[in-house]
């Protein structure tokens, strides 16, 4: 990202605070300018108090002044600072909210294509690059800036010809910090990319411990991550040196200078001591400014690293949401019109798909691996959007419906259980907790046979289940998201082998209550136990992205097709 690219996208998010940059950097232009008055004091104090008669009311007046200066100039500095402090972490927490709003916004497409270790880091540490820029590097600017163009001056008053030295080591330290900027912006992204892949080695092997553990990878898994701390540690120090060499060059110059006033001083010049403490002073505190203004680029190459990854996460495109009309209390009619559909325009997964699902009537698909029996159902849902073809619910293309409106009419099991740090009943009544009543939670527990256990639980519907449900059993979590779909109670259902991690006494239970559920709802099961998908009205076989076969569980055994054989195997997909 290029510094104007930058400065205009990080704009958009400082603009609301304009007036308090204003005041920030009024407050820190009065505290340098008390700040630099400091030589001219201390020059006047020896001159006027040391060389001549000593006054106690002269000695006390520029005592007072000194402090007054010095007390002053802190105040102001603090002001600035803390009004400073209070803009970054806003704009930290203002930066973070616009991201997570717009990861609940992002298509599914982009969160199947980017780890979730590496958007975490997005989250938490790039964004704490781009407010450094917001506030304290702006600050040190105007501060170290402020300082150095007031010394100069001052300097320039003072002595001219001793001053012109400086003008030398201007168009030096400007080499300086363009040779540096480069090298320090390409090894910061380097370290970006790094830090968002540990943060996902992470993510995954804390999350995936127990198969780390049982196949005995941690061996594997620790190389990798040495590999990738090597590389940061080997990137921050390349930054770290650069920044280093920077300040050591700068320094040796402005050492170059202050030995030249010494002996010009003394010599050619034969200041007397006030003027050369003043003068000698003044450059003295040059030093830190102008290192401040050198090291400054170091954190603004950290930011503009760190402001690919997150603008470029705030200008992803939003899920499509052209739809504008309402689904409401829908019959579930669904038709599926020559619908093709491919990932990324590679190999296609549906393959002219063409099907009738009757309002309230129960349908399973099933077939091998790869089949493109999950690709349906993400298509319904409008995860994706087909290559070809059209998806209607009651004779009306899905695309036309406002997305929310769409998907509040369907409820979805998913095999891969997702629960949340939450309560028992936050979970059951995710979405719509403030629209349901205790009452419907416990019966949808109830229906699913899920409120057998909470009512063994210490706080029963209140209890704390941890990440994912850690502290429940696998069929627990999988009652649980069944009792989840029913309390949505929505007119179309998706089940995607929503027993598959239930013992055989606790699956019948669970079916009976699915069974009930599917009154008077259009259901769609993706079936790999046949056991489970007898009931349905139709079942439908897909190979290879076609659909080879459809009738009921009867029709397909007669028929001897494919769907016989599975069954015949019991192979379970």
């Amino acid at each position: 990202m290029q510094y104007k690219q930058f400065i205009s996208h990080l704009f958009i998010h400082l603009k609301p605070h304009i007036g308090k940059f204003i005041f920030i950097s009024t407050m820190m232009i009065i505290a340098t300018v008390l700040e630099s008055s400091v030589p001219e004091i201390t020059g006047r104090i020896v001159d006027e108090l040391f060389a001549t008669e000593r006054k106690s009311e002269t000695a006390f007046i520029y005592a007072l002044t000194l402090l007054g200066a010095i007390v002053l100039s802190s105040l102001f500095a603090l002001t600035s600072t803390a009004v400073s402090s209070w803009v970054s972490n806003k704009v930290i927490m203002d930066l973070r909210v616009i991201m997570f709003t717009k990861l609940l916004k992002l298509p599914k497409s982009y969160l199947d294509q980017h780890p979730t270790g590496k958007t975490l880091s997005i989250l938490t540490f790039d964004v704490e690059q781009i407010a450094a820029s917001a506030s304290t590097i702006w600050l040190d600017f105007i501060k170290s800036s402020m300082t150095v163009v007031i010394l100069i001056g001052y300097l320039f008053y003072k002595n001219w010809q001793l001053s012109l030295t400086l003008l030398i080591l201007l168009p030096l330290v400007y080499l300086a910090v363009k040779f540096s900027s480069n090298r320090m912006r390409h090894s910061n992204v380097n370290v970006q990319k790094s830090m968002g892949d540990m943060t996902h080695l992470l993510n995954e092997n804390i999350s995936g411990n127990t198969l780390v553990k049982i196949y005995h990878a941690q061996s594997q898994i620790n190389d990798k991550f040495n590999s990738l701390i090597k590389n940061i540690r080997q990137q921050r120090f390349k930054v770290d040196m650069t920044s280093s060499f920077n300040t050591a060059f700068v320094n040796i110059l402005i050492g170059l200078s202050l030995s030249s006033v010494v002996y010009f001083s003394s010599t050619l010049l034969q200041m007397s001591a006030g003027e050369f403490l003043s003068f000698f002073t003044a450059m003295g505190m040059l030093l830190k400014p102008a290192k401040s203004l050198v090291n400054i680029n170091k954190p603004l190459q950290n930011a503009m690293a760190a402001g690919e990854s997150v603008f470029g996460l705030i200008n992803e495109k939003e899920e499509s949401n052209i739809g504008t009309k309402e689904l409401i209390n829908p019959k579930g009619f669904i038709q599926f019109n020559n619908v093709s559909f491919s990932y990324n325009n590679n190999t296609t997964i549906l393959k002219h798909i063409n099907l009738d699902i009757k309002a309230g009537e129960t349908i399973a698909f099933v077939g091998a691996t790869g089949s493109g029996k999950t690709t349906i159902i993400q298509l319904l849902m409008r995860f994706y959007s087909p290559k070809q073809g059209v998806i209607t619910i009651d004779g009306v293309d899905i695309n036309q419906f406002e997305i929310d409106s769409l998907r509040s009419n369907i409820s979805f099991v998913d095999q891969n259980i997702q629960l949340f740090n939450d309560s028992i009943k936050g979970n059951i009544a995710l979405g719509q907790l403030e629209t349901i009543s205790d009452k419907q939670i416990k019966q949808s527990a109830i229906i699913a046979n899920a409120d057998e256990f909470i009512q063994q639980l210490e706080h029963e519907f209140d209890t704390q289940i941890g990440e994912n449900g850690i502290s429940l059993s696998g069929g627990q979590r999988q009652r649980l998201a069944i009792a989840r779909a029913i309390a949505k109670d929505s007119p179309i259902l998706i089940l995607d082998e929503a027993t598959s991690a239930l013992d055989n006494a606790t699956e019948k239970k669970v079916q009976n209550a699915i069974h009930k559920m599917q009154k008077n709802r259009t259901t769609i099961i993706i079936a790999h136990r046949l056991s489970t998908i007898q009931k349905a009205n139709r079942i439908i076989v897909l190979r290879h992205g076609y659909i080879i076969e459809q009738g009921t569980h009867q029709e397909l055994l007669d028929y001897q097709g494919e769907y016989a054989q599975l069954y015949k195997h019991q192979f379970k997909y």
